[in-house]
């Protein structure tokens, strides 16, 4: 076989290789997606009041979407506004609120809902946040924290409310000077504060995940395929 043939045959396998571990690449994908659905789905079954986890007196946190309340004094002007989040074709932010609970030493970030971005970028909404003390019934959620990028990138610190563009905690704890939690609880949306809310993961579904992979398969299938036709048409020129 000749070099350039020897060549081609390694590369023709090595796509195949690549094609083959974007297919199991996009499987993981769908079954991670599957689980997601799968928590939030059960967690809208926990729908009376003894199903809710009181997270100042967990030993361990719970597991995602799982049925959470908190007590305690939301900070008055302090509040975050989660940037470029997208509700009936409408660009706004997601309000973050911190709640302190007298038994925990770190602020609690509430996902309170959806606000409108108003007329310019430049003026943050200015949103009023429930007095006194209250009880937060909602959903335990920990965002990714996966990725890197500066301090600066993630959180827009020149004042309250201070805009971020990830839920990076780390970088927000630098950029707020306070202790907070490493993790949201989303509002109930039963709740009668806060804003326009709904928890359903807005994400590629497994279904289209699982099309990608077979795409992924079908072309290295086809690679295959076209190889043996190949070989074969090599073999019966050589034998002539």
């Amino acid at each position: 076989m000749s070099k350039s043939k020897v060549i081609a045959t390694l590369l023709t396998v090595l796509a195949i290789a690549i094609l083959v571990k974007l297919g199991l690449w996009q499987l993981e994908r769908a079954s991670e997606k599957q689980a997601l659905f799968d928590d939030f789905e059960e967690s809208q079954l926990s729908d009376n009041a003894d199903a809710f986890l009181d997270l100042a007196t967990v030993k361990e946190l719970p597991g995602r979407y799982a049925p959470v309340q908190i007590t305690g004094h939301f900070t008055p002007h302090r509040y975050l506004l989660l940037d470029n989040q997208i509700r009936d074709g409408q660009v706004g932010y997601q309000v973050i609120g911190l709640l302190k609970n007298q038994r925990l030493d770190e602020y609690v970030p509430v996902n309170m809902g959806w606000v409108s971005i108003g007329s310019s970028r430049q003026d943050r909404p200015d949103v009023a946040l429930p007095e006194g003390e209250v009880t937060v019934h909602g959903w335990f959620y920990q965002p990714d924290q996966q990725g890197f990028l500066l301090s600066d990138q993630v959180v827009e610190s020149e004042g309250w409310p201070m805009r971020v563009q990830q839920l990076r905690f780390d970088a927000i704890r630098q950029a707020t000077q306070l202790p907070i939690a490493p993790y949201v609880v989303l509002l109930s949306e039963t709740a009668d504060y806060g804003w326009p809310r709904s928890w359903e993961p807005m994400v590629m579904t497994p279904e289209k995940h699982q099309a990608y992979a077979l795409q992924w398969f079908s072309l290295a299938l086809a690679c295959l395929v076209i190889v043996f036709f190949a070989s074969r048409s090599r073999t019966k020129t050589t034998e002539e």
